[in-house]
């Protein structure tokens, strides 16, 4: 059992773009120009390269965003039960997967329901502190 009869619902609201989702789209930025001045100093090398390489590299993070913007919200119950809310309102029974730990002040949160995984490092930004506390708390318990 993850959490004792007398905690409460626990329910995390899940931003469409996370702190870390920016943060990668900004590193992928930082990437595409880093492999054009490479590519740049040498005379053979093609000009375009990190531009080509960084469009495909965002276009790729923009549609993973997109399919982890179909769950708005993970429900812990009291007896320990995961639910997904999905963007239609349906719910979703969901399990917590083993990628999911406390590091730092932060959370990573791994769900999987049904067909749909959906992965989240949670910072202060993204979350109000008493509730990534509490999260933290109850990733806690369940690793006894």
């Amino acid at each position: 059992m993850m959490s004792s009869p007398g905690s409460d619902v626990l329910t995390i609201e899940l931003p469409a773009r996370l702190v870390s989702d920016r943060a990668v789209a900004g590193l992928l930025v930082a990437a595409a120009v880093a492999v054009e001045v490479v590519v740049a100093r040498y005379p053979d090398g093609q000009a375009g390269f990190g531009l080509a390489a960084g469009v495909l590299l965002a276009l790729w993070h923009s549609w993973q965003g997109r399919r982890s913007a179909r769950v708005r919200a993970a429900t812990l119950d009291r007896r320990g039960q995961w639910q997904l809310v999905l963007a239609d309102g349906r719910l979703v029974a969901a399990a917590l997967l083993p990628g999911s730990r406390i590091l730092g002040p932060t959370v990573v949160l791994r769900l999987r329901g049904g067909r749909l995984t959906r992965s989240a490092w949670l910072t202060a930004g993204d979350l109000p502190a008493p509730d990534l506390r509490r999260l933290a708390v109850r990733l806690m318990a369940a690793d006894r």
